[in-house]
């Protein structure tokens, strides 16, 4: 690119001109904002945002090249003991040949003393920490001091960038509602960006005037995105803004500037952190050499190769797109990030003669790809992919319950690039295989309403793969005793097919308890160890699509052997019901012969999501499943 001959040098204030809201000034607070106990518009947060505003402008020096000189300052309010933690801050910068640089930090906490005072409390020097995460990034951390319930805090800061091309999305909404939020862009007139919005609430859009000519886009009262059930890519449903440079323009200068999927992809396999860091050879396999020989076939082959891998590597819990210090120091720590784990199973699968490549992705939580704007910034980790004639692979061995052969589910249906020369690109993730739980137990109740059985459950593929993690951390037991409608002690438990990931994940259990009961009646439960105890979708309004993120499959059945004192006061009727598309069916049967009640009841979800659109009809619909649900069989002492 041509050097432009222009200096633009301008020390950026929070000084804002006449056509942007008056905002109070930096340490100067509004007692009645320290007196507040609630959000008005959102009540019951455990904290607000009273003033989140950033801007930035694109400055050029002769010698450095173009800098982006961006300000934020936020200030928040505390209305809850359990938002604390929020005083404790964390901002990450990429400090790879000075990218990026942070400066001018300061910090400042306010309270009421007994008399009503305000009392301001100033962030120390020498409370600010820094340090080195990895080779592109490091971190300053701090925390304000003095805060308790009803504290205002606020902190601002600029990061230096050396960069033209490149504006942060502003996030509007946060997870605690926001009262002001406002961002402020000073852009040359050369450079054009294409912008992006996603909003439910309207944008204002400012422009400043005076020699800063810039344009302001400012929200207000936005309440916070809180938790939903089956619900996934939270980012993605945050109020924001993105941008992407799209053109330079000047008197003697033109280009149109389109980073591409390829261009992406070339740079990657050059990189030493990526595609060089996977061309290093991993020493001291032995062990994994030797189970090799008698894998024959591909996929053989990447299940000993996974295993290995996935035995051998502890994960640090950082989520990469690169390596850190290299595969060879993180195999000889036996611990490193998710790149590092997952480009060591690409060169042993690829020593392996298994010709496996780097797939970015983006996990649900760290939102849905824009396949239009080809930014690596949207993937945050990589696993290992292969595909031949029998079978396609998407492998993470960084997660220990994951087996080989089964999409990580935090990424399933799902965007990706597939990082390879030749046949690289995006591809969809996708999966044939489901959650699927079945459940059978067998149960005598004494004539006192004590029970006492045993239960068999049978998980395969994704129910495999969480309920092993519940039993690898110790919950198992405690899942089986939670159960609404009946009290339950698990005897005993056995466990089968552990250490086979292809085979179901089978529980035995044995339990004793008691029915629950109200005077001369008592209630037997149908659905039971199904975990479909309570409903999930209670609330009026939703905002984020539904996410059951695979198809699952439910099928419990069992028999009640009653002691001769009970009469059945009510049997539950033999039902059906579904949703208009089938994509939800409930089937129950239930039949009694003498002393025996012998059930069966069916639930097949084939859908994996529905629109934030249809809630209100799946609202009602699990109304009445979840009162199918609950029906209980009653009995009565003769």
């Amino acid at each position: 690119m041509k050097k432009l001959t222009l200096s633009i040098i301008i020390s950026l204030f929070f000084q804002l001109s006449n056509s942007q809201d008056k905002l109070p000034s930096f340490g100067k607070i509004d007692k009645q904002d320290l007196e507040m106990k609630d959000c008005d518009f959102d009540p019951g947060a455990e904290a607000l945002v009273l003033l989140d505003v950033g801007e930035i402008e694109f400055s050029y020096f002769e010698g450095s090249g173009w800098i982006s000189r961006a300000t934020y300052r936020m200030r928040i309010k505390i209305l809850k003991a359990n938002a604390m933690q929020r005083s404790e801050i964390k901002i990450q910068y990429l400090n790879i040949n000075k990218r990026e640089e942070i400066e001018n930090l300061k910090g400042i906490s306010f309270n009421l003393d007994p008399s009503g005072n305000i009392v301001k409390t100033e962030l120390g020097k020498n409370a600010i920490y820094r340090k080195v995460i990895d080779k592109n990034y490091s971190e300053i951390s701090f925390a304000l001091p003095d805060v308790k319930i009803g504290s205002v805090f606020e902190y601002d800061y600029t990061i230096l960038r050396k960069t033209y091309s490149y504006i942060p999305s502003w996030y509007f909404q946060k997870k605690i509602p926001v009262r002001y939020s406002a961002y402020n862009l000073i852009i040359p007139e050369y450079f054009q960006f294409t912008m992006e919005s996603h909003k439910r609430q309207e944008i204002e859009q400012k422009e400043s005037g005076g020699v800063r000519e810039g344009m302001w886009y400012i929200m207000q009262k936005i309440p916070g995105l809180k938790d939903e059930p089956y619900s996934s890519g939270k980012n993605d449903y945050l109020q924001r803004i993105d941008f992407q440079l799209s053109k330079i323009q000047t008197p003697t200068y033109y280009q149109e500037v389109r980073t591409t999927w390829p261009k992406i992809i070339t740079e990657l396999l050059e990189d030493d952190d990526f595609g060089l860091a996977i061309k290093k050879n991993i020493k001291g396999t032995d062990e994994l050499d030797l189970k090799l020989v008698n894998a024959k076939s591909n996929r053989e082959k990447i299940r000993v190769v996974y295993n290995y891998v996935q035995s051998n590597m502890q994960w640090n819990n950082e989520y990469s797109k690169y390596s850190d210090n290299g595969i060879k120091d993180a195999w000889d720590k036996k611990n490193g990030n998710i790149a590092d784990i997952n480009f060591i199973l690409i060169r042993l699968l690829r020593d392996a003669g298994i010709p496996a490549d780097p797939l970015l992705v983006s996990t649900k939580d760290n939102g849905t790809i824009n396949t239009f704007f080809p930014f690596l910034n949207q993937f945050n980790c990589v696993l290992a992919y292969f595909k031949d004639a029998d079978g396609e692979y998407f492998m993470n061995a960084a997660d220990k319950y994951n087996p080989f052969h089964l999409v990580p589910y935090d990424v399933l249906f799902c965007k990706a690039l597939l990082v390879d020369k030749t046949s690289g690109g995006l591809i969809d993730i996708y999966s044939q295989n489901i959650f699927s739980n079945n459940i059978y137990f067998s149960t005598d109740v004494d004539a006192n309403g004590k029970i006492s059985g045993n239960t068999t459950i049978s998980c395969t593929d994704y129910a495999r793969n969480i309920r092993m993690s519940t039993y690898k951390r110790g919950n198992l037991r405690q899942m089986f005793e939670s159960n609404d409608g009946i009290s339950i002690t698990a005897d005993s438990l056995e466990v089968n097919n552990l250490a086979d990931e292809l085979l179901p994940f089978e529980q035995k259990l044995s339990f004793s308890g008691n029915l629950h009961s109200s005077g001369e009646y008592f209630f037997l439960p149908i659905n039971l160890f199904s975990g479909l105890e309570k409903n999930p979708f209670i609330e009026e309004d939703r905002i984020m699509d539904i996410d059951f993120i695979f198809p699952r499959s439910y099928n419990i059945s069992g028999t009640y052997i009653l002691a001769e004192n009970f009469n059945i006061s009510e049997l539950p009727k033999n039902t059906k019901m579904m949703l208009p598309d089938t994509s939800i069916v409930l089937t129950r049967i239930i039949q009694k012969d003498d002393n025996i009640i012998s059930f069966r009841f069916t639930l097949d979800f084939k859908a994996v999501g529905y629109s934030a659109e249809s809630y209100p009809y799946l609202k009602e619909f699990y109304k009445k499943m979840y009162d199918i649900l609950d029906e209980r069989i009653v009995l009565k002492k003769k």
